[in-house]
């Protein structure tokens, strides 16, 4: 087995182990030996999650039925679980040995029923029937599985978007949109005019393309969504005229080509951005015709356009409109306009102003807490002008404000379904319940005209309602689970927290608890000695917050030794990141930071402010200072726990991040060179100017020119000259969401100020390099190195292929 040999290092032997000249405060460490970094890998992210069981259980429901299925974490393997969640009562979706006994004869090769080669089913309406597809074939049996069949699997097109009825897809080709007749594959041209600088696409989140030109990423389907009734087609128009180009990305090594190949692409920077990017044109197929979408006194940016093709706020057909949200570029102001649907004028519905940046979610990246009640002739909205998140109630037609639906020192997070009939919306919020964790997600219902919410999750835990767009980020399809029936008569909550496993019950619409589904299993998690996080609560710097996080421990912590401490960040402003419930600490965003753990490391990771889901004065007092990303409150959440915790040597402290959390890490570096000694600053952003302007620009620092010299006071360029610790920087060469240049930015920078660091470029790695594991096993070496003063005797992280 090879693995790929890093950069070599002199060093000497002591005690069995390998060692540099350590530190002073590090002489009482115990070498790191083989068994830390075998007792390590049982944490590696592939190793970890086998041993917890039943820790997500994602309930598939079956049509409008109050049925659903899941996939059950076993002894002998995954079964398919079906579920009437009117009862609880559970049953297998289909006889598994059967089927692993028609796809071994089928497949000419051995298939058991534990482990079938395919991950999810399709029932048929009448729930006697199920499907699924396995080697670009389908098959279709009875549940006893006595009688099967099988088809040539349809192929999926990812890059199109289907009609409300099935009967079309919508797709793009030559920078124009298309339609196909889904029968009969005929094709027809809907649009003429676009073009190579002003196409019929939504480029803001399109972060693939090198994976695309390869085929290792399906297409991304086209900036376009359907009317509900199928005879309207929104569409967005990027428009590049104008814009400087710039080789993007470079692919160095391209595997089908002897040559480097640079993506010669539109790069808008926040300084040269076109003051209007995007368009929205709708399109009648009834007459042919199209109109350009007015987007009212504020425009579509931002996110608004993305907000459109989520859809919300929503289509009211009986009134010929389109609701759109609405957004100026630096986000300091959002509306909600009607649309005309044959006019395309538009009427100003709710608009909202402030200072600093406007959210319509604590989240950025989930869908907007905007609702089109059509029935009731009203919009719902999501605001923190009272300085907490919470939803308001609009008539639609006069924009009039009703009343607010929700009120008091606490957050909103996610409207997760509104019964318009009964005149209820089911949202999750924290903070409400006095004395818990306030990023704990509890699922509440009210009345629209507002009153006490009634707490339908009562368990002290964090419960796994959350509300996903279908349509990606990065412009591809995602499937967003729903927890409620199709009815809304009934949910499925799975909840734990950070030291209590997840539990999943069923309960009806009203919180009566109607069965317990599943427990997850951490036995084997158990056994290897692992215990929970401790959760961490501190002042904020500014003694008015608190702030939360968590700390993590090796398996074989001793409390008379003193260890080093290492900070994973992300600090950004538009999610929260320190771990709520159990497995978060596992995989996921803290991935490798338990197996780090073990090699004698105390870890911690917390949510200061400046970050999503408190109060808006915890998101916003940071924004204005040189530590716009309040590192100040780390700081200090690492000295309070350390007062407690004397096994926590504050004379070596490291921290590290990806993305956000790369330039954070760097950041910390520059900012309280005094505290923290090393940092692995991961495919970071350190020069906001020179990004490509989308959305997390512009809306966090302002539009150049109009806000002072933000950009300059934000990047991490001017910082350089105050290194003095140590500094590994880590990019891939293929990143299209941070692309190289920022690296090469700030080696610059460090290099003008004459100050030494260290570089690791990934190869054909993209943005997720972070979770390289060459890149784990470097950031593990240089943490070693240069807070234990040691070497590890054989590789960390797994061997590279």
């Amino acid at each position: 087995m090879l693995f790929v040999v890093g950069r070599i290092l002199v060093a000497m032997s002591i005690a069995g182990g390998l060692a540099l000249a350590p530190p002073a405060a590090a002489q009482s460490d115990a070498p790191v030996t083989v068994a830390d970094i075998e007792r390590a890998s049982t944490f590696y992210p592939a190793n970890v999650r086998k041993l917890v069981r039943n820790a997500a259980p994602v309930p598939n429901w079956i049509g409008a039925s109050d049925y659903f299925w899941y996939r059950h974490e076993g002894e002998g393997g995954v079964r398919f679980v079906t579920v009437n969640a009117a009862t609880g009562k559970a049953e297998p979706a289909f006889d598994h040995a059967r089927v692993a006994a028609m796809l071994s004869r089928e497949l000419g090769r051995a298939v058991v029923p534990g482990q079938l080669p395919f991950g999810s089913i399709r029932y048929s309406a009448d729930l006697k029937t199920i499907s699924f597809t396995v080697a670009k074939q389908t098959f279709a049996c009875n549940r006893a599985a006595t009688n099967c069949r099988t088809e040539a699997a349809a192929a999926p097109d990812p890059a199109s978007v289907a009609s409300p009825d099935g009967r079309q897809v919508l797709f793009e080709r030559d920078h124009n949109l298309w339609l196909r007749e889904t029968a009969t594959g005929a094709e027809r041209a809907l649009t003429r005019d676009g073009s190579a600088d002003f196409p019929y696409r939504y480029t803001a989140f399109k972060t693939t393309y090198v994976e695309e030109r390869r085929g290792e990423a399906v297409p991304v389907y086209p900036g376009a969504t359907w009317s509900p009734d199928g005879r309207y087609i929104l569409a967005i128009r990027t428009d590049d005229r104008g814009v400087k180009t710039a080789p993007y990305v470079t692919e160095f090594l391209p595997p089908d080509a002897p040559r480097p190949i640079a993506h010669q692409m539109p790069m808008p920077t926040p300084a040269d951005a076109p003051e209007k990017r995007y368009a929205l044109v709708l399109i009648d197929l009834q007459d042919g015709g199209s109109v350009t979408v007015d987007g009212g006194a504020l425009g579509i940016n931002d996110y608004a356009p993305y907000w459109a093709l989520v859809g919300e706020p929503g289509w009211d057909m009986a009134d010929n409109a389109l609701y759109l949200a609405t957004s100026t570029r630096d986000s300091r102001a959002l509306g909600l306009v009607a649309i005309d649907l044959d006019t395309g004028k538009s009427r100003t519905v709710v608009e909202e102003r402030d200072a600093q940046f406007l959210n319509l979610n604590p989240f950025d990246y989930h869908v907007p807490n905007v609702r089109l009640l059509a029935k009731r002739g009203e919009i719902l909205w999501w605001s923190q002008r009272s300085g907490w998140g919470h939803l308001y109630r609009y008539d639609a037609k006069t924009g009039a404000l009703k009343n607010a639906v929700t009120t008091g020192d606490w957050s909103v997070f996610d409207i997760v379904r509104v019964d318009e009939a009964a005149g209820l919306v089911y949202f999750t919020a924290g903070g409400r319940e006095a004395g818990r964790n306030p990023y704990y997600r509890h699922l509440y219902r009210v009345a629209l005209d507002g009153g006490a919410p009634q707490l339908l999750t009562p368990e002290d835990a964090d419960h796994s309602f959350t509300n996903y767009p279908a349509r990606g980020l990065n412009g591809h399809w995602d499937t967003p689970a729903s927890r409620v029936s199709p009815s809304g008569r009934y949910l499925v909550d799975t909840y734990s927290t950070i030291a209590t496993p997840p539990v999943t019950v069923i309960r009806a619409a009203d919180g009566r608890l109607v069965a317990k589904l599943v427990e997850a299993d951490a036995s084997a998690l158990r056994a290897t000695g692992w215990t929970p996080p401790e959760r961490l609560v501190a002042k904020s710097a500014d003694g008015k917050h608190d702030i939360y996080g968590v700390l993590l421990k090796p398996t074989n912590f001793d409390p008379a030794r003193r260890y080093p401490v290492i900070e994973q960040i992300y600090a950004g402003p538009q999610v929260s990141f320190a771990p709520q419930g159990f497995t978060d600490a596992l995989a996921g965003r803290a991935a490798y930071m338990q197996a780090l753990a073990e090699l004698g490391f105390v870890i911690v990771v917390q949510d200061g402010r400046g970050t999503p889901r408190r109060s808006r004065d915890f998101h916003m007092s940071p924004m204005a200072d040189e530590d716009s990303i309040a590192l100040s409150d780390h700081v200090a959440g690492i000295r309070a726990a350390a007062r407690s915790r004397p096994y926590m040597d504050l004379d070596r402290v490291g921290i590290t991040g990806i993305s956000f959390g790369g330039y954070a890490s760097a950041r910390a570096m520059f900012l309280f060179p005094d505290f923290y000694k090393a940092a692995v600053s991961i495919a970071g952003p350190h020069d906001y100017r020179t990004m490509i302007s989308s959305i997390s620009l512009e809306r966090f620092f302002g539009v150049p020119g109009e806000a002072g010299d933000t950009y300059t006071r934000v990047d991490n360029l001017h910082l350089a000259g105050r290194l003095q610790g140590k500094l590994m920087l880590v990019t891939g060469d293929i990143d299209q969401n941070v692309p190289l240049n920022q690296t090469v930015a700030l080696s610059d920078a460090l290099i003008k100020a004459g100050k030494e660091f260290d570089l690791v470029l990934v190869p054909n790695a993209a943005h997720d390099v972070g979770y390289h594991p060459y890149v784990a096993r470097r950031l593990a070496g240089y943490f070693l190195r240069h807070l234990k003063g040691q070497e590890p005797l054989v590789p960390f992280a797994q061997p590279s292929k």
